[in-house]
């Protein structure tokens, strides 16, 4: 109603009733005015407080908006503090292992830095590098602590403005951590430059006596084989394990083995070593299971694994004939030192028998140098433990005084030889940028080596060498023995070296070397123990006359210890020189070291840096 005037049309005439309808619109339009203007009032103010809130929330928009730039800009701040970390780290770990060690590391860290356009000035641009040890089987995985050091942890901050938030800058850092694991594979022994015909047919009846078959390997096929590396990756795949650690935990029989050492030539591409190999791939009656990692002597194992992660042993090689001589020794082996004895046909000169009781197998070695936490060294190979016995021939009788008849070694004398297991303990590697000037030194310990000549194979320390009759002697024409020379069990006679430091680098072009600590010839320790045993057999008094039964000849028959003693020298020189240039070089391809401190370095991997954290 309010929205009529209240006031005649112009022109109109206002009389009567309708004039008194003008009043009432009159009166009724001035009530309803002040609530028509109030309300035009309110709406104005109402569009004035909606333009305030639309102000307010762009403004705050806009300060989220400028507010994200700052917090934007941290995050891309912290990519690329990450990335300079990931760099400076996989730097520094590539030198930590150098002489130079952490110096270098924190060196190379920084310069990484810079380069990469980190200037660091340690306040607004900071970067800490810590050395330590990368360790698996830690609660923390990484430490400052430990040998040898394998992993390098690089920390990067930088103090960031804000430029549109209040407050003071705002400090990002990023971490990173890179290991690189410098790996060495070698066992104590000798790979072979050169092999004659006789030590060839002395290894094949040995190593036919360990797998109790027939074996015929030519000088040629044993050289191939001590020249083939075989892949512990290919190996594990081959033996169907999913990772290093399910290798070492793998036992199999030593026929298994092999075929899966054969598989892994194939798979390298080496058809020909694997054709050879193929050969040993027998079933031994009676043999000892197989476990591929040592764990010591009472549960002896192939290989020994002196590493923080197992799986960085993929990259390392082993030496084919030295896998296959360890696993044929374990096959025949017993730690509790009842292992059989073998008998060994070979036709030496002067040697009625040979046999071989392997007391304790060798064991290869794969890892880093240094120590554990515990002081004991991380990666050790180990020589066998071996016990040699030699039965002397017999000699051709000889006439005395046309009196009696004198028979040498007609009953059974016996030359033993025994030797201790020794260590080859990995100190350190230093990889560098050429491979000859690339080295890893070793700590070596060989066993103590003892030598005896009695009535039996008792040779050990504590052992008593029971006397032997040397000769027999009868009437002439007679056979029935009236006295026999006895001769006192000698020895043992012991070699006992002390520590040796090896040293093995690439200047030859290739890791896959021997090294000896000296340069005297293999045996040469031996040498020295035979020399004194002949000594004491020839010593005034050695040999005594004992009559059997009651005889007039004691006082004619003193000139047959002469006789004996003449006759025997030569025996004992000859077969003494078969220890040395025949039977001891063959014996070290076993792992067998005499004295002497030989190394067979198998493979030298210098890590490549990876990021692990």
């Amino acid at each position: 109603m309010h929205g009529e005037s209240p006031f005649p049309t112009p022109g109109a005439t206002v009389t009567g009733a309708p004039r008194d309808v003008a009043v009432r619109r009159l009166r009724a339009w001035s009530r309803e005015w002040p609530t028509a203007r109030a309300t035009r009032v309110v709406g104005t103010r109402r569009q004035r407080g909606s333009i305030m809130m639309l102000a307010a929330l762009w403004l705050g928009i806009a300060v989220v908006a400028l507010g994200a730039i700052d917090i934007g800009n941290v995050y891309f701040v912290r990519r690329e503090l990450q990335r300079t970390a990931d760099m400076s780290a996989m730097a520094a770990v590539q030198v930590i292992s150098t002489p130079s060690g952490c110096t270098g590391a924190q060196n190379a860290a920084q310069l990484n830095a810079q380069a990469n356009g980190f200037a660091v000035d340690g306040s607004t641009y900071v970067i800490k590098t810590s050395c330590g040890r990368w360790d698996t089987s830690s609660k923390t995985y990484f430490g400052t602590s430990g040998n040898p050091l394998n992993a390098a942890q690089v920390k990067v901050t930088q103090q960031v403005p804000m430029f549109f938030l209040v407050g003071p800058p705002r400090s990002v850092s990023a971490t990173a951590t890179a290991v690189a694991s410098n790996i060495d594979a070698f066992s104590l022994g000798t790979a072979i430059a050169s092999l004659n015909t006789q030590q060839s047919a002395l290894l094949n009846a040995i190593l036919g006596g360990l797998l109790k078959t027939s074996i015929s390997l030519s000088v040629g096929d044993t050289q191939s084989l001590a020249n083939a590396q075989i892949s512990l990756d290919k190996l594990r795949v081959a033996l169907g394990a999913a990772s290093m650690q399910g290798l070492l935990a793998t036992t199999v029989s030593y026929q298994k083995f092999a075929l899966a050492l054969v598989s892994a030539l194939q798979a390298g591409g080496d058809t020909i070593d694997a054709a050879i190999l193929q050969t040993l791939a027998v079933a031994v009656p009676g043999g000892q299971n197989i476990t591929i990692g040592d764990n010591g002597t009472s549960s002896p194992g192939l290989l020994s694994l002196g590493l923080s992660n197992p799986n960085s042993a993929a990259t390392a090689t082993i030496n084919a004939l030295d896998a296959v001589m360890v696993a044929a020794q374990i096959a025949q082996s017993n730690p509790n030192g009842t292992a059989p004895v073998i008998n060994v046909s070979a036709a030496l000169a002067g040697v009625a028998g040979l046999s071989l009781q392997v007391i304790n197998p060798p064991v290869l070695a794969v890892g880093e140098g240094g120590t554990n936490s515990d002081g004991t060294p991380r990666t050790v190979a180990r020589t066998a433990s071996v016990k040699l016995s030699l039965t002397l021939a017999a000699l051709q009788p000889v006439d005395l005084l046309d009196l009696v008849t004198v028979s040498v070694l007609s009953t059974p004398v016996m030359v033993t030889l025994y030797v201790a297991p020794g260590t080859a303990s990995l100190t350190s590697i230093d990889c560098e940028a050429t491979k000859a000037a690339t080295q890893a030194s070793l700590q070596v310990t060989p066993g103590i080596a003892s030598l005896c000549l009695g009535g039996s194979s008792a040779c050990t320390g504590s052992s008593t060498v029971p006397a032997v009759n040397v000769a027999s002697i009868t009437l002439l024409g007679g056979t029935v023995p009236v006295a026999a020379v006895a001769l006192p069990g000698l020895g043992p006679l012991n070699a006992s070296p002390g520590p040796m430091t090896v040293t093995i680098n690439g200047s030859s072009g290739s890791f896959n070397v021997t090294q000896t600590v000296n340069s005297n010839a293999l045996g040469s320790d031996l040498s020295s123990l035979t020399t004194k045993l002949l000594a004491q057999v020839a010593a005034p008094g050695a040999l005594s006359i004992q009559l059997l039964g009651s005889n007039l000849l004691g006082a004619v028959l003193s000139p047959a210890l002469s006789l004996v003693t003449t006759l025997l020298t030569p025996v004992l020189q000859a077969v003494f020189s078969l220890l040395n240039t025949v039977i001891v070089p063959v014996l070290s391809l076993l792992g067998v070291q005499i004295g002497t401190a030989t190394v067979h370095n198998m493979s030298l991997t210098c890590g490549v840096p990876q990021l692990v954290q």
